[in-house]
């Protein structure tokens, strides 16, 4: 049996990539030897999401190393802590190529598959066997220069570099020699059971970090709460911009209407998507948002801004509502829209049921079989 190896960071954080690489290595694992070799982690890690048994895990580094932001300790004036923050992130830079190359030298498989540039670049460094090497990127370039000419140096040894929407696909064969394939990311499963869109519940997941705009969001929030009160929103996820969240919504005086469960599991989550009738999205960028999808499956309506690659992908014609400028006014509007005419939230709702196969893991599987055969 032909064996496949995934590169990734972690497993332990249920972010996007995490939910990719679980997806993609369970649904290889009936016909191949699947391996996933995280960056960081150990064994004893609980994972972000569950695993066949099957499928072999190798930990290249136990611990992942706490972000320290060097601007930040510039703008406090911790001058004194630089040479050390240097010293320090030095050190994981060799420890990490260390890792890499021990890892890469004795590795012996078919296929490599590496989720982001830095991955890549290793394997492009350190491996000299004869494995088809395909390459997966999952963030929007936002015309970063900088960002492409990364992804394109990592990437100079591949095969394959797979995107998730046909606009990157594009973009980049202009500008490699790389074989370019857009294949759309893996639903893990369709749910048969969908929310029957009756209540005044809205939704967001996403990780608190300043792409996603969360702020934005309780803005929105607060238009909505003007014209009709009994609307609630729920974003689940955690990160660095919670306390600036959680400010946000004191001085709107939202804390009744706005709730932060935090990071919930899968089974948890599924409750909120069934008790909701629409999914927002305010991200500044997404190279393809998996929560758009998933949210889809349970037949939810979306509404995101079009300035995100990912949701013009995805929210497509009569199946939800793109925001053309990133105006809270105009999302606010566009959700009290929507909440106020059920049968247009259902006639949504019968166009995603037909639209979301194309995520299914069989259409999936049969696009990533003309590549790992």
């Amino acid at each position: 049996m032909k064996k496949i190896t995934i590169i990734t960071m972690q497993l332990k954080t249920p972010g996007g990539i995490e939910r990719f690489v679980s997806t993609l290595a369970t649904m290889f694992s009936d016909d191949f030897t699947v391996e996933i070799a995280a960056n960081y982690g150990k064994p004893t890690d609980k994972l972000a999401f569950p695993l066949p048994s099957n499928i072999q895990l190798s930990f290249l580094t136990p611990k992942q190393p706490q972000e320290v932001s060097m601007k930040n300790l510039i703008k406090s004036l911790k001058w004194y802590k630089i040479p050390k923050e240097l010293k320090r992130r030095y050190g994981i830079h060799n420890s990490q190529h260390k890792a890499f190359r021990t890892f890469l030298k004795s590795l012996d498989t078919n296929y490599i598959i590496t989720d982001r540039a830095l991955y890549s670049s290793f394997v492009g460094k350190y491996y000299h066997g004869h494995a088809t090497k395909i390459a997966t990127d999952h963030n929007y370039h936002q015309n970063s220069q900088k960002y492409v000419h990364t992804l394109l140096k990592s990437i100079k040894k591949f095969n394959y570099l797979i995107l998730s929407t046909k606009e990157l696909r594009d973009f980049y064969q202009s500008l490699t020699s790389v074989k370019c394939i857009f294949i759309n990311n893996p639903l893990a499963q369709i749910p048969t059971k969908k929310s029957t869109l009756n209540s005044n519940n809205i939704l967001s997941i996403g990780r608190f970090v300043p792409e996603k705009d969360f702020e934005t969001l309780v803005e929105v929030m607060s238009e909505i709460h003007k014209q009709k009160p009994n609307v609630h929103l729920t974003i689940i996820g955690d990160g660095i911009t919670m306390p600036q969240i959680k400010h946000k919504i004191s001085t709107f005086n939202l804390e009744k209407v706005i709730s932060l469960p935090g990071f919930l599991n899968q089974s948890d989550i599924q409750k909120y998507y069934y008790n909701s009738s629409i999914f927002v999205m305010t991200s500044k960028t997404e190279a393809f948002g998996l929560v758009l999808t998933e949210a889809m499956s349970y037949g939810l309506p979306c509404i995101a801004f079009a300035r995100a690659s990912g949701a013009r992908a995805q929210i497509t014609k009569n199946i939800g509502i793109l925001i053309q400028n990133p105006s809270a006014k105009q999302m606010a509007s566009a959700v009290i829209d929507l909440l106020d005419n059920h049968a247009k939230l259902l006639e949504y709702q019968s166009n995603i049921n037909q639209a979301i196969q194309k995520y299914s893991i069989s259409q999936v599987r049969d696009n990533w079989r003309k590549v790992v055969q």
